[in-house]
């Protein structure tokens, strides 16, 4: 009974080293790709998010428009913007910024977001409209969020964005 009882303790110990050399195996192996994230057809590229004092307050997962066309196009024609999405305007400088709703059906919270990436203020985009929306000063960064999510942000937060996007395109569009 003894022999009966070691061959059983050597072959758990051999079951435990194989399922522990296996799961370093798997830890060592590069992950699988994560299933890339849309916001209205457009690749989400980065991740913004918001803090207070020291504490995330919200995150969004975004689409980067850096480039002219990108900035132009922005969210128009969007049917819809899934909770926690939205799209980043990036811009090469700090600036007046002038944001209208022509084609766009969804009801949006417009982020302004200076040099020091601090919100300097957040303006209420209504659905189709073609009301202009003027940054109050200079601004470098617009976030577009769905508008009952910007009820979370206040002016002063720190916007961080994580995650590379593409290169800015420095030369201005007529809108801009």
């Amino acid at each position: 009974m003894g022999a009966a009882v070691d061959r059983f303790a050597t072959g758990r110990r051999r079951i435990g080293r194989l399922g522990l050399a296996a799961a370093l195996v798997l830890l060592l192996l590069p992950a699988a790709p994560r299933a890339e994230t849309h916001v209205c057809g457009q690749s989400a590229r980065s991740r913004v998010t918001v803090q207070r004092e020291g504490r995330v307050i919200a995150a969004f997962t975004v689409a980067v428009a850096a480039s002219v066309a990108e900035r132009s196009r922005g969210l128009m024609h969007c049917p819809v913007l899934g909770p926690g999405t939205g799209m980043l305007f990036v811009y090469a400088d700090a600036r007046p910024r002038v944001f209208w709703m022509k084609d766009t059906p969804l009801d949006l919270g417009i982020v302004f977001i200076d040099a020091q990436s601090r919100i300097a203020a957040i303006a209420r985009g209504w659905p189709q409209s073609l009301a202009r929306i003027h940054s109050p000063g200079p601004a470098r960064f617009v976030l577009e969020i769905n508008y009952d999510e910007a009820a979370a942000l206040r002016v002063g937060d720190l916007v961080n964005r994580t995650a590379a996007g593409p290169e800015i395109e420095t030369r201005p569009s007529h809108k801009e």
